[in-house]
């Protein structure tokens, strides 16, 4: 009797444990598990018939009982059979099979069925086990029919696996070994029960297990070991190296990159062989347990010794619950990094030469040019400032103009390369929005009149009195535009016009400034307007030969109002003529509208006349070119300063020593001793340690000011020396009790 409850009791944990694996196939949505689905529902129905079997109290119950436990399993291996061929990829044959099998199963479990009434597939007979009756069966030939038809089916099950098993990689073989060995427990235990004759069939409780067991292999086990065996196969492919540690500190992965690179192994690799100890060192000495770190590798190649760069970080492995079950290693190769870091090294430092060689060669430039222009203009002021003879005076005022456009053109490279170098400073100052109109104006006036233009401006009247902006660039930008209005209209006009855009009404502090350069002259076509602003780039460049000009100016102009926050647009008809419109953003000073725009009358050249006196001043003029000793000596005449003079620094120094001067003009390049050394020891010892000095300069480059104001002269001028700006300097900083004024 007792065995009877324990089966009962085995029997309906069985039942309980597929309705669990039910319960859990039904997050699955795909075919292979609504079919197994199927399969466990007919196997909780076998195992309740078998619980009947063990309970049946007279021949009959069991006759029926065994009819319906036989019939089931047709249904358990139908759907089985359904099971393993979409599982193993055969949807095509199950397709093909679905139909005649179905057909087959539906008869041979009516015949079945019917054997309680006509007995002609198995009978019944009592047997007793331990003081129980237990109820058996003897087969007929027809059952075995039935038997025939189950096993067919578990072949062909079994025989589209192995076809599988044979045709798949090793990755996805194993998956199918799984369910073809579930399948043949299944089949073993049904042949075991058959051959002993049990009084139960014992195999009936393995549906469940077999069914639990299947559900793990394709939920849970496989592919978690696809899943591993995917992520080794990964990280054996990466370009990077991975090794993992569990917590006594043993190697459990290392990938091929790894293992490749260092020359170790799962067996010999350890926290005290490298790279691990020099990285797990290198953090300590940070005060660090965990981190990124570099770490050079020697390794030996076709090549010889190779040096490789890598970065390394080593950190913690950590459970859902933050806790360390290991650590890890993880190796990157910036060996071609570091290559291309120090070829960009490389390049950026021939860069820099290359661009020291060319300030070296624009300061020479400006120098040599200079030099002899200062000479010349210099020269040709002391004819402006002596000569009575009209047609002299007008040679003498033709030099001026061709040399100031030749200043004009160096100007523009020192400016182009000031922008740049990204040295081009922005001086903010307060000014007349006419004095921009005027000058401009006065510069242009009578090349635009000797073409027989028309020269006209136009000014709204609405324009704050003062502004503060960048003056000389603003003129510098506005220049440029109206000298090439100039030198590219033939007939007709050029029109300037200023306005205003007030930035906001709350904000009465800001304007935009508007300036047009509109002319009539020979335009540019659509297509060129985009190469307008490159650097050393002239549109239409055969048909303008003849036109003077470096093709950096509206370069320049582009840069400069960029700098200043501002914008340039170009609207322009080939033929007709062409609009230049900047916009810079300016501050107010005076909001008081300015009124009437009104140009000054030319008047005739006044004569010179010097802005002061200083009889009894005494200056040292010190360059080693003679000429330009005797400009500076003329343009200094009429101001009656005593000018004592030295052709060289050691000469200097000597005078320096002997007596006292009020102010030093020194040059900057003299052979030797250069005008900064020749400064310096002036400084140290002599009469003229404390006299100011004024650094006399070629060099206009960007950085000039800075590096003279460093080394501690009080100003410079640059040549070609401009008399007023020479007689400004003395008048500033001789002594005041030594300037005198006219009154």
């Amino acid at each position: 009797m007792y065995t009877k409850v324990i089966y009962v009791l085995v029997d309906s944990l069985a039942i309980i444990a597929i309705l669990l694996t039910y319960g859990a196939l039904r997050k699955l949505s795909t075919e292979y598990a609504r079919l197994l689905r199927h399969a466990l529902i007919f196997g909780a129905f076998a195992i309740f018939t078998n619980i009947l079997i063990a309970v049946a109290p007279n021949p009959s119950f069991a006759n029926h009982s065994y009819s319906f436990y036989f019939a089931s399993i047709d249904w358990i291996l139908l759907y089985l059979t359904g099971f393993c061929l979409s599982y193993t990829d055969h949807e095509k044959s199950l397709r093909v099979l679905r139909i005649p099998a179905l057909i087959i199963m539906i008869a041979d479990s009516v015949a079945i069925l019917l054997n309680p009434l006509f007995g002609h597939c198995f009978s019944i007979y009592e047997k007793i086990h331990s003081d129980a009756i237990f109820y058996q069966t003897t087969f007929k030939p027809l059952y075995y029919v039935h038997l025939g038809i189950d096993y067919i089916a578990v072949l062909i099950t079994m025989f589209f696996i192995i076809y599988r098993i044979s045709k798949s990689y090793d990755l996805y073989r194993q998956k199918y070994v799984m369910i073809l060995a579930v399948l043949l427990l299944v089949v073993i235990l049904n042949l075991l029960y058959m051959t002993l004759s049990l009084v139960l069939d014992a195999s009936v409780i393995f549906y469940a297990v077999a069914g639990t067991l299947i559900y793990f292999c394709i939920v849970r086990f496989v592919p978690k070991k696809l899943m591993t065996d995917s992520i080794s196969m990964v990280a054996d492919d990466m370009k990077e190296g991975l090794v993992l540690f569990d917590l006594k500190e043993e190697c459990i992965f290392a990938n091929d990159f790894f293992k490749r690179r260092f020359g170790l192994n799962e067996s010999t690799i350890s926290f005290s062989s490298e790279p691990m100890c020099s990285v797990i060192r290198s953090l300590k000495d940070k005060g660090e347990e965990f981190g990124k770190t570099t770490y050079l590798n020697m390794r030996e190649s076709e090549k010889g010794i190779e040096e490789e760069h890598y970065q390394i970080r080593y950190n913690q492995l950590k459970d859902k619950k933050g806790r360390g079950i290991g650590t890890y290693l993880l190796v990157e190769d910036d060996t071609e990094e570091m290559s291309y870091l120090k070829q960009i090294r490389a390049a950026r430092d021939e860069a820099n030469e290359a661009n020291r060689a060319k300030s070296i060669f624009l300061a020479n430039m400006s120098h040599e040019i200079r030099t002899p222009l200062n000479a010349v203009l210099g020269m040709n002021e002391m004819i402006l400032r002596e000569s009575k003879d009209p047609q002299l005076i007008s040679y003498a005022r033709n030099i001026r103009t061709s040399g100031n456009s030749l200043l004009h053109l160096i100007n523009d490279i020192l400016d182009f390369s000031r922008i740049e170098a990204r040295k081009m400073d922005i001086l903010p100052s307060q000014y007349n929005p006419h004095d921009l109109l005027r000058e401009c104006y006065d510069n242009f006036e009578k090349s635009a009149a000797g073409k027989g233009l028309s020269f006209k401006i136009e000014c709204n009247t609405n324009i704050p009195k003062s502004l503060t902006g960048d003056y000389r660039h603003i003129l510098q930008i506005l220049s440029n535009l109206v000298s090439n209005a100039v030198k590219y209209t033939k007939t007709g006009s050029v029109i300037i016009s200023m306005g205003i855009l007030e930035a906001s009404a709350r904000d009465r502090k800001r304007v935009t400034l508007m300036l047009t350069v509109t002319d009539t002259g020979i335009g540019i076509a659509r297509e060129d307007i985009p190469q307008l602003f490159n650097s050393f780039q002239r549109v239409n460049e055969k048909e303008n030969a003849t036109i003077q000009g470096t093709g950096l100016g509206l370069a320049i102009a582009k840069e400069l109002v960029e700098l200043m926050g501002g914008s340039i647009r170009v609207d322009s008809i080939l033929g007709k003529g062409s609009r230049f419109t900047i916009s810079v953003p300016q501050l107010v000073a005076d909001p008081t509208p300015i009124g009437e725009f009104r140009k000054d009358i030319l008047e005739e050249e006044k004569a010179y006349h010097e802005s002061f006196r200083a009889p009894d001043a005494h200056v040292l003029v010190v360059d080693d070119v003679d000429v330009n000793i005797v400009v500076i000596c003329e343009l200094l005449k009429k101001t009656e300063i005593q000018v004592d003079t030295a052709s060289s620094g050691d000469e200097a120094i000597a005078m320096c020593t002997v007596r006292k001067y009020d102010l030093i003009l020194l040059d900057h390049r003299m052979p030797n001793k250069d005008g900064i050394e020749t400064f310096h020891e002036i400084r140290q010892d002599g009469q003229n340690t404390d006299t100011p000095v004024i650094m006399l300069t070629a060099n206009a480059l960007s950085g000039a000011a800075e590096e003279y104001q460093k080394e501690g002269f009080i100003d410079y001028l640059t040549k070609p020396i401009d008399s007023k700006a020479l007689e400004q300097s003395l008048a500033k900083y001789l002594p005041k009790e030594k300037v005198l004024r006219e009154k």
